[in-house]
């Protein structure tokens, strides 16, 4: 049925709720998971704009690389507590806008299915979808499940 998994996560409530539905479609079905953390690229521009003055100005991605880090490996680790086999769980962290990169991540890693959380941590509690969500489910090369 399904061979490649892929669930975006963010450190988010609905990002774990996707993770442990996607886990449970593991289970029955032995697909590969494939967590994906995206952070946002800063340009330089951006960096020198920003309120707080890193000495180095590619600071801020290097810092948002090792945050998104943190969060695709405590989703792998979280993964394999709900019983996950751990030698098919892969965990990722990619720069970029986050809707068009879980798209192309999800097109280029042959994913069957996307298992996203309706709301991230920029979530409006007011919306029923994000915006990320919404956009991964109307580009996406594959069904999307929003959970």
């Amino acid at each position: 049925m399904f061979h490649r998994i892929l669930i975006p996560v963010d450190g988010s409530k609905g990002a774990m709720k996707a993770l442990e539905k996607a886990v449970s479609l593991h289970l029955l079905t032995g697909s590969e998971l494939y967590l994906l953390c995206v952070f946002k690229h800063h340009s330089l521009l951006e960096a020198s704009l920003s309120m707080v003055r890193p000495s180095r100005l590619d600071i801020p991605d290097d810092a948002l690389k090792e945050y998104a880090t943190e969060i695709a490996l405590y989703a792998k680790t979280h993964a394999v507590e709900l019983g996950a086999d751990e030698s098919r769980v892969r965990a990722f962290v990619k720069g970029g806008r986050p809707s068009r990169t879980i798209v192309r991540f999800a097109r280029k890693r042959e994913c069957d299915l996307t298992v996203i959380g309706a709301q991230g941590t920029n979530g409006d509690k007011n919306l029923l979808l994000g915006s990320v969500s919404q956009r991964v489910a109307g580009a996406s090369h594959c069904p999307t499940l929003v959970v």
